[in-house]
């Protein structure tokens, strides 16, 4: 019987709370998969051995088809290189959910919604804070409005959690990355942390300043809602840190990314940084997504901002996949590929026990 829920990466940042969330609801059901099969077994050990473990090759054909036998939903909780895992599954009617905030990987996995549709698989995409619950922030504004236009998407995140290596990869692999976005039929080529935006989060976290960054939201929005001119901005709640990666950045310093030697070197420094940092609790484990747009109504051009603002942002972003897991398990949605905005709302996470804070004006 196909009834299994495969969590890759499950026992990583995201992936323990998705891992321990499901087993609460869907017992006996679990396996935690990953490259590293010990990390997986001693995770299982701490929590009584109350999942299956297994290791898996993502990039392995062979490996992916042993690790999805019996498995109805997979949920991924890396970042993947390429999109074969989630090809299989789509190839093979099987659902997937995937928290990767990465806009090429997002894109390709979009591409194969007609052959999800045909197998009766549904995927899910932008399943996080930043693309994911920004994006039903977006939502909750267009409610509210003709037209959104001027849509800027601010996210902050805290420098006393716990990113670990994948945190810092993930910051290393954009800050050097130049993007485009396209606008009215124009493109524009951005170049991350020197466009700067200010933006007041909600309290206590106030005024700051953020940077350009190759964030997905900015891209599905403007696909999924007809958000006209969104663009995505990046800050930590370290003013301090902020302001050194922009400096960085401005004399040169991420170019050297280039060389692998460099790129292992700074990352080191990175991590050593924040691990400091967390140690002598200059940091905090906040997170903040704050949108600012003009909503269009009746002919009349106004702002709208929509804002939330919590604690662990790995947690919230846990929470969410479980909420989209148990809905596919349980619902009855539509099969191909989504955008989280696509299929649910705000008011659905409220209707789950997620609830964020939120506050809107006009």
């Amino acid at each position: 019987m196909n009834d299994k829920i495969l969590i890759v990466g499950g026992y990583g940042q995201v992936g323990k709370y998705v891992t321990l969330k499901l087993l609460e609801l869907f017992p006996n059901r679990i396996i935690v998969a990953g490259r590293t099969l010990q990390k997986a077994d001693d995770f299982a050990r701490e929590h009584n051995s109350s999942f299956e473990t297994l290791r898996v090759d993502i990039y392995d054909e062979d490996s992916i088809a042993d690790a999805v036998k019996n498995v109805n939903l997979v949920v991924m909780c890396l970042t993947p290189k390429n999109t074969d895992f989630a090809e299989y599954c789509v190839k093979n009617g099987i659902h997937y959910i995937d928290i990767s905030p990465s806009d090429d990987v997002l894109k390709t996995i979009k591409r194969f919604d007609r052959e999800a549709a045909k197998n009766q698989s549904t995927c899910v995409l932008g399943v996080g804070i930043a693309p994911g619950l920004s994006n039903l922030l977006v939502k909750k504004l267009s409610d509210y409005t003709e037209e959104l236009n001027k849509v800027n998407i601010s996210l902050l995140l805290g420098i006393g959690e716990h990113h670990g290596e994948d945190g810092v990869k993930w910051l290393l692999d954009n800050i050097n990355r130049n993007f485009v976005v396209k606008t009215n039929n124009t493109e524009e080529s951005v170049s991350p942390f020197i466009q700067k935006y200010k933006t007041t989060f909600l309290e206590p976290l106030g005024k700051r300043t953020a940077y350009r960054f190759n964030l997905a939201d900015q891209f599905i929005v403007m696909q999924t809602l007809n958000a006209e001119n969104a663009s995505s901005y990046f800050c930590y709640d370290s003013r301090f840190i902020t302001t050194y990666i922009s400096v960085l950045k401005h004399i040169g310093v991420f170019s050297l990314l280039k060389f692998q030697t460099m790129y292992r070197f700074i990352m080191k420094i990175f991590i050593a940084v924040l691990s400091l940092i967390r140690k002598l609790n200059l940091g905090t484990d906040f997170y903040g997504i704050q949108i600012d747009a003009m909503g269009i109504k009746d002919g009349q051009q106004f702002p709208i901002h929509i804002g939330t603002i919590g604690n662990n942002n790995s947690q919230i972003t846990g929470h969410i996949a479980v909420f989209v897991a148990a809905k596919l398990l349980s619902g009855n949605y539509p099969c191909g590929v989504f955008y989280l905005e696509e299929l649910f709302s705000i008011d659905d996470l409220n209707d789950f026990g997620i609830h964020p804070k939120i506050e809107m004006s006009m």
